[in-house]
């Protein structure tokens, strides 16, 4: 009865994982008018859960419902550095740069605020990954989930989103190029 129980829930708090996750690229989708740029702030995720399991693994923690929303708290906080970054390096390319030079404009200027942000959660959430008092086992596989995801996801994503940036952008504009071939049969 109480693993039934338990099972029903762990499924109702993966299915709001994924709820949320389609409702954060949805909303970012809708932001940036252009589903590849919310594809790219995504792309943050995956490392944040990668970071997640690695830091559980390491310490010996369990997934449990307590960690599990600890990766739902860890989506929308990974994913806001990405939308900086993303948001900065639109707006410098509407603006007249090129796209490589509106990346390191951008990475110059929203790195401290990305560094800073990450940091300031990590430190803050350095006291559950290390409690050790009664009661503290919930708490401390919380910690870890979000200690390590938020780590390994900004390490990855300071680096990760200029490259899928300047990957996704010279695919599509390739793409808006078109080959000579269609241009030929566009005029015949």
């Amino acid at each position: 009865m109480m693993t039934g129980m338990m099972n029903d829930e762990f499924q109702a708090l993966l299915q709001a994982i994924l709820v949320a996750t389609f409702l954060v690229f949805l909303v970012m989708a809708m932001q940036f008018e252009s589903p590849r740029f919310s594809f790219m702030v995504m792309m943050c995720i995956p490392f944040a859960l990668i970071g997640s399991f690695l830091l559980l693994f390491i310490t010996q923690s369990t997934i449990s419902m307590v960690s599990l929303m600890g990766f739902l708290m860890l989506m929308g906080i990974v994913v806001n550095n990405g939308i900086l970054f993303v948001d900065s390096a639109n707006m410098l390319r509407e603006e007249g740069m090129s796209t490589e030079d509106a990346l390191v404009a951008s990475g110059s200027t929203r790195l401290r605020p990305i560094l800073m942000t990450s940091f300031a959660f990590i430190l803050g959430c350095l006291p559950l990954a290390i409690a050790t008092g009664p009661g503290a086992g919930a708490r401390v596989s919380m910690g870890n989930a979000v200690v390590g995801g938020m780590t390994i996801a900004t390490l990855f994503g300071i680096f990760l989103i200029p490259v899928l940036f300047v990957v996704v952008e010279r695919f599509f504009s390739r793409k808006k190029k078109g080959t000579p071939e269609d241009n030929v049969t566009e005029q015949l």
